[in-house]
């Protein structure tokens, strides 16, 4: 059963393993909700994961190390955090974290005309480029080994089994020329013509193969090159297929992208609606009340009078 096309937490949005099938959550921002509760949005990256002083972890370390935030080359929200001392200048083309996670998901160099930077080796050590090779990569170059090998050696045994049959075919012929020789012979040597008799020998075959026209591999090559380039054909268009596929798949990433962002925004929106509906409500409620004090104010008052 094939994966999620985006397999990445639904708080920070950061890539889940592979081993991860039924989680929505990596195990940062589980551990955070089991300790702080609900998430709110964050008013950076306006992502669904402030757990703790309406920042998520990501913004809030990120503007401990490197200050306040500037807005993204890319998305325009305010969330990019100038890692240099040049970039710390308002109106610096730099990208946030999320536009860099998405570049890098979908193999981009340069967004927005920034260039996306590298991504930090794994501190385990470099490894062959044998080991760094996606298995799937490493399925299909064995596989296909395998396929070629196998191919090879159907072929070895089809000249062989050609070869012999060539060679028994051969011997054949040979042994019936020279059973004609023979009773040729012995009709002139009986005849009354006295001339010398002259063996004859029946023409070959040009067709018959042998090893100046090149035997049982020239008879079976034309075959083995038209298979081989129609599997070179059907190559090439799997190929193509797998191509545009690619580019189907990186289309729809960044559709998703782009839609998580938009509900993002619409949340914190909502999520600011909904503070400022229970502010009002409080106020009015607070001015109720002072309003019923000051009748019970005026009541006594006027009931002393009286």
């Amino acid at each position: 059963m094939p994966g999620p096309i985006l397999k990445k937490c639904f708080n920070c949005r950061m890539q889940l393993p592979d081993d991860a099938l039924s989680l929505a959550q990596c195990a940062k921002c589980k551990k955070n909700e089991e300790k702080y509760g609900k998430p709110g949005t964050c008013q950076y990256c306006k992502l669904n994961a402030a757990f703790h002083d309406q920042r998520c972890v990501w913004c809030s370390h990120a503007e401990r190390k490197f200050g306040i935030p500037f807005p993204c080359a890319n998305c325009k929200l305010r969330c990019a955090f100038p890692r240099h001392d040049r970039d710390k200048v308002e109106g610096s083309s730099i990208l946030c974290r999320l536009c860099i996670l998405q570049a890098r998901h979908t193999n981009q160099t340069v967004v927005a005309g920034v260039p996306v930077p590298p991504e930090k080796p794994s501190s385990s050590g470099s490894s062959s480029d044998h080991h760094r090779r996606d298995p799937k990569d490493q399925k299909h170059h064995h596989k296909h080994s395998s396929s070629s090998q196998n191919r090879h050696k159907d072929h070895k045994d089809h000249h062989k089994d050609h070869h012999k049959d060539h060679k028994e075919h051969k011997d054949h012929r040979d042994h019936k020329d020279r059973k004609d020789r023979k009773r040729r012979h012995e009709e002139t040597s009986h005849g009354t013509s006295s001339a010398p008799a002259v063996p004859s020998t029946a023409p070959a075959d040009p067709l018959a193969p042998n090893n100046e026209n090149g035997g049982a591999f020239g008879a079976f090559l034309p075959f083995a090159n038209g298979d081989h380039g129609e599997s070179m054909v059907k190559q090439q268009k799997m190929e193509d297929e797998i191509r545009r596929l690619k580019s189907v798949i990186q289309d729809k990433d960044q559709l998703i992208f782009d839609k998580d962002k938009q509900i993002s925004s619409l949340k914190a929106d909502q999520y600011n609606m909904e503070k400022k509906h229970r502010e009002r409500v409080q106020q009015l409620i607070k001015e109720k009340e002072d309003s019923i004090r000051a009748i019970e104010l005026v009541r006594k008052h006027s009931s002393k009078k009286n």
